[in-house]
């Protein structure tokens, strides 16, 4: 198969803080395939970082070891978060697909005494500087919430806590809605959004990301909202319960 170069812009001054590492402008030969940048390539992979197709999952993923990960102090209004960013390239014969930097956090980590981490990708899904189509398995030990206007305290207190359900993260509301409704959103990493850099929109996680928004198809009393946290994929189901 003929190689593809991809381009990898790497620049002395940035600082691999929120969103990747110190760079120079490099070619990296690598057959097309999907490859994994982290902190201990810094964020330069060659063929040992390839993602393998997982025929039951019907996604890519490769194991790396936690100890392998480096991680950067990010200072939230005084309180101090350790996280690890790492992104996946989609590297194509018609032009490749880098996602955004996503974090791992230090906390979850060593609290669930995790001692290897797997990093998953759905290329269909992949978009450009997006986490879309990208997620670890890390993200299961995370209380996910699915906060929103669709309710008086729905952002804060009334923020509905994800469940896992075979994998996939589930949250139910109940409410009247009308077709055309919208309902504002963003899926937080704990109750009180911390840390503000890990928080969800349904396309990035960031701290200064907009409002997710979710339009009503249907007349409908219950939504479901389905979060893969392996993908960092999230969809809607509209159901009547009687």
């Amino acid at each position: 198969m003929r190689k593809k170069y991809l381009y990898i812009l790497l620049g002395f001054s940035l600082l691999f803080v929120l969103s990747g590492c110190m760079m120079n402008l490099l070619d990296i030969i690598l057959d097309p395939g999907i490859y994994l940048g982290y902190s201990k390539n810094n964020n330069v992979p060659t063929v040992g970082d390839q993602l393998k197709y997982d025929g039951n999952l019907e996604f890519y993923k490769i194991t790396i070891n936690v100890s392998d990960l480096t991680y950067s102090q990010v200072d939230e209004d005084g309180v101090i978060y350790d996280l690890s960013y790492y992104k996946v390239f989609n590297v194509k014969e018609d032009g490749n697909v880098v996602s955004d930097s996503i974090p791992i956090w230090k906390d979850v980590v060593e609290e669930n005494e995790l001692e290897t981490i797997t990093i998953y990708a759905d290329p269909s899904k992949m978009k450009e500087n997006l986490a879309v189509g990208v997620g670890d398995s890390s993200r299961y030990y995370v209380d996910w919430y699915f906060a929103g206007n669709w309710g008086s305290d729905t952002w804060d207190a009334g923020a509905v806590k994800f469940e896992e359900l075979e994998g996939i993260l589930v949250a139910n509301i109940e409410k009247d809605f009308n077709a055309g409704d919208t309902i504002s959103y963003k899926i937080k990493p704990s109750s009180d959004w911390r840390p503000w850099n890990m928080i969800f929109n349904s396309e990035v996680y960031s701290r200064d990301s907009s409002d997710a928004v979710y339009t009503l198809k249907s007349n409908t009393n219950q939504i479901t909202v389905y979060f893969d946290p392996r993908i960092s994929y999230v969809w809607f189901e509209e159901s009547e319960v009687n």
